[in-house]
């Protein structure tokens, strides 16, 4: 699927969760720490949508698992172990761990869909 600039966008289906997700166009252009990767995509707007999130550590799971265009390095969810970890995805081999929030990942933003 296209947004309205040409951009393609991913959507998937997560049927044992009930929900549809759709996935932002691209990477952010530079990764960042856990902080900045969430106000990243709390002030996102796409196609007059504002209501992006950083995706969790079970929907970075199941992107995995779908047909994805990811870069296969690693991705923030927003799922915190605790008040200094927080959960990340490597998309080269589906490996998920807490880590540090000052470390450095890549932030690809999701949305809910009402269907």
């Amino acid at each position: 699927m296209f947004n309205s600039t040409g951009e393609r966008f991913m959507i998937i289906a997560m049927s044992e969760r009930y929900m549809t997700l759709e996935i932002s166009p691209k990477e952010y252009g530079r990764k960042l720490d856990y902080d900045d990767a969430k106000l990243y995509c709390e002030l996102l707007t796409i196609d007059g949508h504002n209501d992006w999130r950083l995706p969790t550590k079970a929907e970075l799971q199941d992107i995995y698992h779908s047909e994805n265009d990811f870069i296969p390095s690693y991705y923030w969810s927003s799922t915190e172990f605790n008040s200094g970890y927080s959960w990340y995805q490597i998309f080269s081999d589906g490996y998920q761990d807490p880590n540090l929030k000052n470390c450095i990942y890549y932030v690809r933003a999701v949305r809910s869909l009402t269907i």
